[in-house]
């Protein structure tokens, strides 16, 4: 139940949620709402919450020194700030970090997507060279030694030969 509230906090909405009480909590005080700066502890629950369970559940579950990661170092930055009472820098913390985790997130998926695509780009078949003549046979029939022909849109003929799987 905690992990799926936790993955609820994790996301951008929430995120943005958190960081529109931070900002709150930074320009209401300089208008004369001195207790708005209190909403930042908003922000410490959305964005903190997250790399507080993520630090616990990898201090409880990981073995030697991947125990410490950078969710357990943030966290402690965040509880350290709010210890001597800097609440704005708690949720500032949390918040920048909440952003850098769904930016790492999006990078992470965009690189699997990359290279899905690059590996449906495999070829099925190949054209193995014998007595000058170029046969179609499946990859997996491809053995050490063989000559292939690669086609290259590069050269001038159309084609190359390479003599690979030595």
């Amino acid at each position: 139940m905690i992990k799926k509230i936790c993955d609820f906090l994790a996301g951008w909405k929430m995120t943005l949620v958190g960081g529109s009480f931070l900002l709150a909590s930074f320009v209401l005080p300089r208008f004369g709402f001195a207790d708005s700066a209190q909403l930042a502890w908003f922000t410490v629950v959305l964005c903190g919450l997250p790399l507080l369970y993520l630090a616990i559940w990898r201090i409880i579950h990981n073995k030697g020194i991947s125990k410490i990661s950078s969710a357990l170092l943030i966290s402690m930055a965040m509880l350290a700030a709010i210890c001597i009472g800097d609440l704005f820098a708690a949720g500032e913390v949390a918040f920048i970090m909440a952003i850098g985790a769904l930016l790492e997130d999006m990078t992470t998926q965009r690189a699997k997507k990359g290279l899905k695509k690059l590996l449906s780009l495999t070829p099925e078949n190949a054209r193995l060279v014998r007595d000058n003549q170029a046969i179609m046979i499946p990859v997996e029939e491809i053995q050490k030694g063989d000559c292939l022909r690669v086609l290259s849109l590069a050269s001038s003929k159309g084609f190359s030969s390479f003599n690979g799987m030595k």
